[in-house]
């Protein structure tokens, strides 16, 4: 299965303002290697494990670096994991796509707390555990399971 993923203009805007801040540190020092390892990254000669650990590793002295690669990081994987719902879910039944951004608007607006949220995407990923554990890793690390 090939996954397409459709990249939002807010998304695109903000990579786009960070290579800009990358740029700025150390005179432009970490532009190139930064660089490199997203190249090596999209060329597969790195996995996503190995690039964020080279990108860490650059970016260890700058903490305003590190927090933006990490939020960014975590935007991106969340774009990626809506795209991975459309292509499971999106023309075969779209209602299931459809109900998980309903759950998610529910627990944003206030309506629904975290747990129901949690409770209510397992039964809808029902037969899918990869997405509802995909799903479960943007979770806060202190999120409790149990009743």
């Amino acid at each position: 299965m090939v996954i397409t993923v459709h990249i939002s203009p807010s998304l695109l805007m903000e990579i786009y303002e960070f290579l800009k801040l990358v740029r700025e540190y150390n005179n432009g020092e970490l532009c190139d290697p930064f660089k490199q390892i997203l190249q090596d990254f999209d060329e597969q000669r790195n996995n996503l494990d190995e690039a964020s650990l080279r990108v860490h590793e650059l970016f260890k002295d700058y903490i305003q670096l590190t927090q933006g690669y990490n939020g960014l990081r975590k935007r991106v994987m969340l774009n990626y994991y809506h795209a991975k719902l459309w292509d499971r879910f999106g023309f075969i039944d779209s209602q299931r796509y459809l109900d998980y951004f309903k759950i998610l608007r529910s627990y944003r607006s206030g309506q629904k707390s975290m747990k129901k949220m949690v409770e209510e995407l397992a039964i809808l990923f029902a037969g899918h555990m990869d997405l509802f554990l995909e799903f479960c890793e943007f979770l806060p690390c202190d999120f409790d399971f149990g009743d």
